[in-house]
């Protein structure tokens, strides 16, 4: 995936737990890729971005408490990829405008590595 060894950042902002776990999981199981920060709370994930050199790969829930595309939009100048994660699949493409890419819960593994493995391959 990655040629040069250089591991891709990744945080993940959900305000379900247990999807945080699995996409935790998911990060762990693909080389090159490394977590850096899971937030359940908006406001403290952007709160952590001042403080991250380089994130490449948001993943974020559509639907909480802050609209994941309001997130989005504050942060697209200082994430390489962002992944919406929603349990509806009725977004529109013009919905995900700040977005990369779309993947609908419930998320398997297969799915989100084609989706990290698309994105990655689009910047060779």
């Amino acid at each position: 995936m990655n040629t040069s060894n250089v591991p891709y950042n990744c945080v993940i902002l959900d305000d379900e737990a247990i999807m945080i776990k699995i996409i935790e999981r998911y990060i762990s199981n693909i080389e090159n890729l490394k977590l850096v920060g899971s937030f359940t709370s908006p406001v403290d994930a952007m709160a952590a971005f001042k403080h991250y050199q380089q994130v490449d790969f948001l993943f974020l829930d559509i639907e909480m408490d802050v609209s994941g595309f309001d997130i989005a939009r504050m942060l697209r100048n200082n994430v390489k990829f962002i992944v919406f994660i929603s349990s509806h699949s009725i977004y529109a493409i013009s919905d995900l405008v700040n977005g990369d890419k779309l993947l609908v819960k419930p998320v398997d593994f297969r799915t989100f590595h084609d989706a990290v493995n698309q994105l990655i391959s689009k910047t060779r």
